[in-house]
């Protein structure tokens, strides 16, 4: 049978050869995830905008197309995006009404010369560079 001061020998000699993390290698690890982080986050939130001018642009055609539309139908252009949402055939939804950034899209109609249609933008501003128009070119292309 092994006796106990052995085992107690046996066991410390092993224990000998192992090595835990000192606290600065932890402290160096949680950095490297903390600076990965960041980049990660940096990326990922820069996508998110221009997701959200993408989607406003996308929304201004749409909304524009369907204002054309109604103008070809009618004679003339609705005297509000809301004209739109009305009715059992209405081609738009409330929420169509108000761009990525939760501002309403801006609508005024020019006589017989046509219509005005723009999101603010990410300023939520309008006159602005990065205002998103209808039927004009288009400033927040990269």
């Amino acid at each position: 049978m092994v006796d106990k001061k052995q085992l107690e020998q046996v066991l410390a000699e092993v224990r000998k050869g192992e090595r835990g993390m000192t606290l600065i290698e932890i402290m160096v690890v949680i950095v490297i995830i903390g600076v990965l982080g960041s980049a990660l986050a940096y990326g990922v939130f820069g996508m998110l905008g221009d997701a959200k001018i993408d989607a406003a642009r996308a929304q201004v055609q749409t909304v524009g197309g369907v204002v054309e539309a109604y103008q070809a139908r009618n004679g003339d252009y609705p005297s509000s995006l809301a004209a739109l949402t009305e009715g059992k055939r209405a081609k738009l939804k409330q929420g169509n009404l108000k761009d990525p950034w939760k501002q309403d899209l801006q609508f005024s109609v020019q006589g017989d010369d046509g219509f005005s249609l723009c999101s603010n933008g990410e300023d939520k501003r309008p006159g602005s560079p990065d205002d998103i128009c209808y039927g004009q070119p288009d400033n927040n292309k990269q």
